[in-house]
């Protein structure tokens, strides 16, 4: 990378009026973090049951698809929904990944959540929640979902918590994940879900970025509380341009493995001014990931719920 270019796009670039400075978070307490989104609700919902237990033993289970439609490990990974566009007209298109924190809140990227882009590609409509059913990972469905209520997006940092009108059921397809309150360090083991890859193996390890190549691409990236990571194999850009998948690692409790979400997949930083619009793909571009502690606060604020509950401090394995 020996310049960058100088690239406006309303699908890649989030721009920030303010600079927000990065926080630790106390979970004894559910004050809300600032949150210079669009919008902002509350629903009453207080969960905490049904925590998704996969361990990472789970992830040397067969990765392949099964059924022909969704791989054996996508599927078994049962706190990620899916965030769809119900257009009046045209029906269900999936839009991207939304992790479930409790009956009633979800969380995604921002750039995801943004009505005005389904609505001008699919027509006018509305968000609904899809999950326990490998539908949640197909571009098209005629499941109808679960309605939402609100989504408060906060443009600056590229987040999204989803809150519903329609609680989901939880069950044994349909399960919460812990968020980790624990800053990221450069040792964490964390991993995502590529969930436009249906059929093959969606887990991909991720590696923070270093710093100069990081703050190149994106100057200031550390003040929006961003967590930049390296390209990763076959990665492609123009698949998974919204981000909202989900970020995670492991943290020990009663003596075994639990997962823990630390952030969302966010937006791909490239030289290639193509890609960089979502025009063609640049397996070197980085990305620039939001991460969930400084908005816990606010995610049991908008849900009604107890941070401690929602939220471990648990050290990363």
């Amino acid at each position: 990378m020996t310049r960058l270019l100088s690239v406006v796009s309303t699908l890649f670039m989030v721009l920030c009026a303010i600079q927000v400075s990065a926080q630790t978070l106390d979970i004894s307490s559910t004050s809300s973090s600032s949150s210079n989104g669009d919008t902002t609700s509350a629903s009453s919902s207080n969960t905490t049951s049904n925590v998704s237990t996969v361990s990472p033993t789970s992830f040397t289970t067969p990765a392949l698809s099964t059924n022909g439609t969704v791989s054996a490990r996508l599927s078994a990974a049962t706190f990620i929904a899916g965030l769809f566009w119900s257009s009046k007209t045209t029906g269900m298109h999936r839009r991207c990944a939304a992790t479930i924190i409790s009956e009633t809140i979800l969380v995604t990227s921002g750039a995801c959540a943004q009505s005005q882009n389904p609505s001008k590609k699919y027509g006018s409509g509305e968000w609904r929640i899809v999950a326990g059913t490998d539908d949640r990972f197909l571009d098209t469905t005629t499941v109808t979902g679960n309605a939402v209520k609100t989504i408060d997006i906060n443009k600056c940092q590229n987040f999204a918590t989803i809150v519903l009108s329609e609680p989901l059921t939880l069950s044994d397809t349909v399960k919460e994940i812990l968020l980790s309150s624990s800053p990221v360090s450069q040792t964490t083991t964390m991993a995502t879900y590529n969930t436009t890859n249906t059929q093959g193996d969606p887990l991909l390890t991720l590696s923070q970025g270093g710093d100069d190549a990081c703050e190149l691409l994106l100057p200031g990236y550390t003040k929006r509380d961003f967590l930049c990571t390296q390209p990763v194999d076959k990665q492609k850009v123009t698949a998974d341009f919204l981000g909202g998948d989900p970020i995670i690692g492991f943290v020990v409790q009663s003596g075994a493995a639990q997962p823990v979400l630390f952030g969302v997949t966010g937006l791909y930083y490239s030289t290639i001014a193509e890609a960089q619009a979502a025009q063609t793909n640049d397996p070197t571009a980085y990305r620039y990931n939001a991460l969930v502690l400084p908005h816990i606060g606010n995610i049991a604020t908008l849900g009604g719920l107890d941070a401690q509950k929602i939220a471990t401090a648990a050290t990363p394995m």
